[in-house]
């Protein structure tokens, strides 16, 4: 058994370089950093908590469930915290898929799923996207087993518009899961059709848009409390207290300025047309994103020598070595100046042709 699990392929994430100076367009953070005001807030707070930190944190994460329950208008019973998203997911897995059904999921998808499916032995049938990176239905009949769907898609930033999800949702007689973890960069969240629909679990993220990747916060909002019930039992099996005290204190701060953070969603936005068309003045073609990232190729260069050349310039991005899309890099959006930097190192790498 111990043989087994050492084979295991463990999920492959962005490089995580130690030198501040580095830039990093590898794991889709927020470039951005918090509203000062809402820090100054958080210091606060932990000031207040002070001794207080030697108990361990409210195990359901009540404070959270409530600002959450409050900003989308959703009952508390039906939403789930855990540790960022890939938590979540961790427990939805091991509650609803490792069954006797299948899980259907695509083959250009974020790659965490593959180290769950093999580390909890899950049945699972695979995709195929279409040539476009679009969502082929045709395996939507009636179909009776789970479904996992990140939408947008990572790696490639397209979205699965509502009423195309809605013939996906309507046809299952399982369980739908929707891996929302970039929705806020394209407010097209499927949470507000939540109370048509029993059979669903949307994931989402407090690391991407709203600049917390350190504090590790993730969130399940369910179509039934029933579904809420059981993955508190995995969690109370594995894990009592999965978010810790300063992270459960800091949110109730988090949704106090979403001024600043339309914002921030708003520059990234501009910021990820202008890398866009810089890239395209350079031959780069580059997928329509709905993130903060974008998914974009150069037939006429080799992306492995470009990355290396470009980590050698600490500035670092990424690709994946699946098939159909060996050739693509995923970059994610920065400011401005760093993406005016990486721009002229690329066009160096070109007229040089290295």
């Amino acid at each position: 058994m111990i043989k087994k699990l050492f084979k295991i392929k463990p999920y492959k994430k962005g490089l995580q370089p130690l030198i501040n100076k580095n830039i990093k367009f590898n794991t889709n953070e927020n470039p951005y950093h918090p509203d000062i005001k809402i820090i100054k807030n958080i210091i606060k707070e932990i000031k207040f908590l002070g001794n207080k930190l030697k108990f361990y944190p409210e195990d359901s994460s009540e404070l959270i469930k409530y600002q959450v329950s409050r900003y989308y208008n959703i009952k508390k019973n039906r939403i789930f915290i855990g540790n960022g998203s890939d938590d979540v997911l961790a427990n939805i897995f091991l509650t609803f898929f490792k069954s006797k059904k299948i899980l259907y999921l695509l083959d250009i998808t974020y790659s965490f799923y593959e180290s769950f499916i093999k580390l909890y032995k899950i049945n699972y049938k695979i995709i195929k996207l279409n040539k476009n990176f679009s969502t082929n239905l045709k395996f939507i009949k009636n179909n009776k087993n789970n479904i996992i769907i990140n939408n947008p898609n990572a790696p490639t930033g397209k979205l699965i518009k509502y009423l195309k999800l809605k013939i996906i949702i309507k046809k299952n007689k399982s369980l739908v899961v929707i891996d929302e973890t970039y929705i806020d960069f394209n407010n097209l969240s499927l949470i507000k059709y939540l109370n048509k629909i029993k059979n669903i679990i949307i994931n989402q993220t407090f690391s991407k848009s709203r600049s917390l990747a350190g504090m590790r916060i993730g969130f399940a909002i369910c179509g039934s409390h029933k579904l809420i019930k059981k993955m508190n039992i995995s969690k109370n099996s594995l894990n009592s207290y999965p978010v810790n005290m300063l992270s459960q204190i800091s949110i109730k701060n988090i949704f106090k300025n979403n001024n600043y953070f339309k914002k921030i969603k708003k520059r990234i936005t501009k910021n990820k047309n202008y890398l866009i068309s810089k890239l395209k003045n350079l031959n780069f073609i580059t997928i329509n994103s709905y993130t903060n990232f974008i998914f974009t190729t150069n037939k006429k260069i080799n992306v492995n020598k470009l990355i290396k050349f470009l980590n050698n310039k600490n500035i670092f991005i990424r690709k994946f070595e699946i098939p159909k899309i060996e050739n693509y890099l995923r970059i994610t959006i920065g400011k401005t100046i760093e993406s005016n930097l990486m721009i002229k190192l690329i066009n160096k790498f070109i007229i040089k042709k290295l």
